[in-house]
């Protein structure tokens, strides 16, 4: 027995009293999380009723989330059409025994869908859904280095695979397509397709900082993705270094022809 007189059968027979409900919990005892004093006369809160969440079908196939959401979508219109659609249900109760046969169906709707997000089914969505999320986060860092590569003129070929993840190919699009190269049937290539979106909501073609024009004037091979450094194009390097050489040669040149001049008038003066 405790200090207050209590019996340990007493406290079994309150246990009621001190039952909480929560959306998404599963029932539990407050005097095990806090200290609590109820008075005998004491009445639990009734759990609030909330309508429950539609998912709608979804219509975007390109989105990550697709494969999930429809079978969110197809779950509940099966469950609805088994169980009753619990949203009309709520919406026209009237008495409390409506409430308490609402709550019974909310706590089934939730087990049930619980379970069913457990599956295998829905685990093979949910990994599906990850693996799109990681290709959408690797294609957005390709295009930035492929459009800092178009800004720098240091893109000499894209892959094919590439060019259609990244737009520059687009079915029955008459300017984004594949090109054949008339002086070489071999080759072909394609147009850049990247835009930037102002915040006026206009959408213009990334510039080359220097001049200002539309890098996407610029055709590019089909091959594999090659992106050259600096010392191997023609801005730098070898040929940077190799034009110079050639002036200081020139200058030799103009020197000793000078000297040699002057010397053949000095020796006529003589």
């Amino acid at each position: 027995m405790s200090k207050s007189g209590r019996t340990e059968d007493d406290y079994h027979m309150d246990t009621a009293k001190y039952m909480v409900t929560e959306p998404g919990k599963l029932p539990y005892d407050s005097r095990l999380t806090e200290d609590t004093f109820v008075p005998d006369n004491y009445v639990p809160k009734k759990e609030k009723i909330q309508f429950v969440e539609i998912h709608k079908k979804p219509t975007n196939t390109e989105s990550n989330s697709y494969e999930t959401d429809l079978l969110d979508h197809e779950w509940q219109q099966k469950w609805f059409k088994d169980n009753g659609d619990l949203n009309i249900r709520i919406k026209v109760r009237k008495t409390d025994e409506d409430e308490t046969k609402i709550l019974e169906q909310l706590k089934k709707y939730r087990e049930d869908l619980g379970n069913f997000h457990r599956s295998d089914e829905y685990r093979r969505a949910t990994d599906l859904m990850m693996e799109k999320h990681r290709e959408e986060t690797r294609l957005f860092h390709k295009r930035n280095k492929i459009r800092d590569a178009l800004k720098n003129k240091t893109l000499t070929s894209i892959s094919l695979d590439d060019a259609k993840k990244l737009g520059w190919v687009i079915e029955n699009d008459p300017k984004y397509k594949i090109y054949n190269s008339t002086k070489r049937p071999d080759l072909k290539y394609v147009y850049p397709n990247e835009v930037q979106e102002l915040w006026t909501g206009e959408k213009k073609p990334i510039s080359n900082n220097c001049n200002k024009k539309p890098i996407s004037n610029k055709s590019i091979w089909i091959g594999n993705t090659t992106v050259i450094t600096p010392n191997n194009s023609k801005k730098g390097g070898k040929i940077h270094k190799y034009s110079k050489a050639k002036k200081s040669k020139k200058a030799k040149k103009t020197k000793r022809a000078k000297k040699s001049k002057k010397a053949k008038k000095t020796k006529k003066a003589k």
